[in-house]
C-alpha cells in the first residue's frame, strides 16, 4: 500500500492525531533497534574482553525485538515499508492499485482484530501470574513484554482502518491520484480531497 499522506495542515484532525501516535511508535521502536544494538556490543565485549556475562543482558537482547516489531508494523504500513510484489502491481491502474491495498487494508483489519481478541487472555494471565524470567538472573515483569503484542496490534488495526478509508477514497475518486504524489507517495499539494466538478 502506497503511503497516500498529504502535508499535516490538508489532512483531517483525525487522520493527524493517528499519524502523530503512528509516527511516535515508529520512533519508539527506532530506539529499541539502537539499543539492541548497544546492548548486543556490550554483550560481546563482557564476554571476549571481561570473560563474564549477566543473563538480563542476554535476555534483554531478545526482549527489545518485541517493541522492535510491533510497534514498527503500523509505521511500516503509514509510510508504505512493506512487502509488496511490485512488478505486478506496478502495471495495474491506479483504481486497481486502491482496490488491492483497500482489500488488503481489510485483511489486516480482521487480522489485527483477532490477535488483539485472543492476546488480551494471554496477557492478562501473565499479568495476574506477575510473570517473569524463569531463570536466575532473568529479567522480572515478562508481562510488560507480552503487552506490546495487544498495543502493536492496536496500532496496526488503527492504521489499517485509516488506510482502508484513505483506499475508499481513492476507489471513488475522492481524493487526489497517484500523479499527484511524489516517488515516495506523499501528496505534492495542500488538497486532501476534490470536489467533482471543479
Amino acid at each position: 500500500m502506497n503511503s497516500t499522506r498529504t502535508e499535516s495542515l490538508a489532512e483531517p484532525l483525525p487522520d493527524r492525531v493517528l499519524g502523530y501516535i503512528v509516527d511516535f511508535a515508529g520512533w519508539a521502536a527506532a530506539l529499541s533497534g539502537l539499543a539492541l544494538v548497544l546492548v548486543v556490543g556490550g554483550n560481546v565485549l563482557l564476554r571476549y574482553v571481561f570473560n563474564t556475562g549477566s543473563v538480563a543482558m542476554q535476555e534483554l537482547e531478545w526482549h527489545l525485538v518485541s517493541p522492535i516489531a510491533l510497534l514498527g508494523m503500523a509505521y511500516g504500513m503509514r509510510h508504505g515499508g512493506h512487502v509488496r510484489v511490485d512488478f505486478l502491481y506496478d502495471r495495474l491502474s491506479d483504481r486497481a492499485r486502491a482496490m488491492i491495498d483497500l482489500f488488503s487494508a481489510m485483511l489486516m483489519v480482521i487480522l489485527g482484530a483477532a490477535i488483539i481478541w485472543f492476546a488480551i487472555p494471554y496477557v492478562n494471565q501473565s499479568i495476574m501470574m506477575g510473570e517473569g524470567s524463569p531463570d536466575p538472573g532473568g529479567l522480572p515483569y515478562r508481562f510488560l513484554l507480552k503487552a506490546f503484542i495487544p498495543v502493536g496490534f492496536g496500532l496496526l488495526f488503527v492504521q489499517a482502518i485509516a488506510q482502508a478509508l484513505i483506499n475508499f477514497r481513492q476507489v471513488t475518486g475522492a481524493t487526489q491520484t497517484a500523479d499527484d504524489t511524489d516517488d515516495a507517495g506523499y501528496a505534492t499539494h495542500k488538497t486532501a480531497t476534490e470536489v467533482p466538478g471543479e
